[in-house]
């Protein structure tokens, strides 16, 4: 019988080299999405797919069982996702179809910041100290309830990056932080409603990491950890990853423990995951994971640097394959992202100078496209992608060529 997935979602890079993977591993990859964004997907990616199912992703209930009867029909042998804000969907439909997937009592626990936090906790893994808020009047007795302290970081308690997050650093802030987070009510391609509720974290110090990682049957493969870089402050700006991240043995093997307990705790067993971390002076200190593939940036990355197709070895586990995760080469990869603070019509690029370290560019705007948002104060516009032989070079090269790059948008 042939193999085949369906992935829940098809908007974005990570949709794109998924169906790039399925195409060389000989996986009939179908999606499920709604129709309206269907419309406004690639004609070449939907000429590469075997079938498509148009649900509706705003009730679960609704959607698993539209979904299993397609399944079913279809002979469906695994379920992906193209961003986590769908994993409690993927976790109930493969509980139903008995299909490798992750638990679904913990699945909400993936998504939700909050019962994300309560689970690492009760489970005894590290993480920021964490209060959950449902009125900016109730944050400062709250925080204080908590011996949280200034800083602290606030942000909605559901959604994924970091649409909605402040730094706050004196009492005067919070309020407004906690009435931007509680603003965040529902995603915004989807329209899935998200819990009316703000989050209120001990703002961590240390060096900042993801960990990429594939599960089989409870198993896991880290493919990489990553070095996250950003402006700080009380906007953070991510400016870009460096892979290897350079470190002693010690601490990648508990940054490695930490990740691994995180994951049993949040009860996920096939597929992939993102966690994101501090290593702090009293150790590591995780953040939070994503149930779901990283973004396509960070899987071209991955696979420059060690020759391992993240979109492959995620379909594979999804089927209950075990995942091809051999590296077949070493290298050092740096990864910038183009970021724009200002509002208005994209017109282009600029500046990228002629390098043979640069060996990948994109553009996420077309010219024409109205940039900015009301939810951030960044909009991204691409990413450089450079080869090196170590991290630090890595970091030069990458540095070297963001620089020229200028962004031409008129207000």
């Amino acid at each position: 019988m042939a193999r085949a997935v369906l992935l829940l979602g098809a908007e974005g890079a990570v949709a794109e080299q998924l169906v790039g993977a399925a195409q060389t591993l000989e996986i009939h990859l179908h999606i499920a999405t709604h129709r309206e964004l269907y419309r406004s997907c690639p004609d070449e990616l939907r000429k590469q797919l075997a079938g498509t199912v148009f649900t509706d992703f705003r009730s679960t209930a609704y959607a698993v069982d539209q979904l299993a009867e397609y399944c079913a029909q279809e002979g469906i042998g695994g379920v992906a996702v193209d961003r986590e804000t769908l994993s409690p969907v993927a976790a109930a439909l493969t509980d139903r179809l008995g299909l490798p997937g992750h638990d679904p009592a913990t699945a909400q626990s993936a998504r939700g910041k909050w019962r994300m936090a309560q689970t690492l906790r009760t489970r005894g893994v590290p993480g920021p100290r964490t209060v959950a808020v449902v009125s900016p009047e109730a944050a400062e007795e709250r925080l204080r309830s908590a011996g949280l302290h200034y800083p602290v970081v606030v942000r909605p308690a559901e959604g994924s990056g970091s649409i909605g997050l402040t730094l706050v650093e004196t009492p005067d802030e919070l309020p407004g932080a906690v009435r931007r987070a509680l603003e965040w009510r529902e995603d915004i391609t989807y329209g899935i409603r998200f819990d009316a509720v703000a989050v209120i974290q001990e703002h961590l110090k240390g060096a900042e990491y993801s960990v990429e990682t594939v599960l089989h049957r409870g198993g896991c493969t880290h493919l990489a950890i990553v070095r996250r870089m950003s402006t700080g402050g009380r906007n953070s700006e991510e400016l870009g990853r460096t892979l290897p991240a350079d470190m002693d043995e010690l601490t990648r093997i508990t940054i490695l423990a930490t990740v691994e307990r995180g994951l049993a705790a949040l009860g996920l067993r096939d597929g992939i995951a993102h966690s994101h971390l501090k290593m702090t002076a009293e150790g590591p200190r995780l953040i939070e994971v994503g149930a779901g593939p990283p973004d396509g940036p960070v899987m071209e990355m991955i696979e420059h640097a060690t020759g391992v197709s993240v979109a492959a070895a995620y379909l594979q586990a999804v089927l209950g394959e075990l995942p091809d995760t051999r590296p077949t080469r070493s290298g050092a990869v740096a990864l910038r992202f183009i970021n724009t603070p200002r509002h208005g019509v994209f017109r282009g690029l600029s500046g990228l100078a002629a390098s043979p370290h640069v060996i990948a560019v994109r553009s996420y705007a077309e010219p024409g496209d109205l940039v900015g948002s009301t939810h951030s104060k960044y909009t991204r516009l691409g990413h450089v992608i450079v080869l090196a032989s170590g991290p630090d070079q890595a970091d030069a090269r990458a540095d070297e060529a963001i620089a020229g790059i200028s962004s031409c948008i008129e207000s």
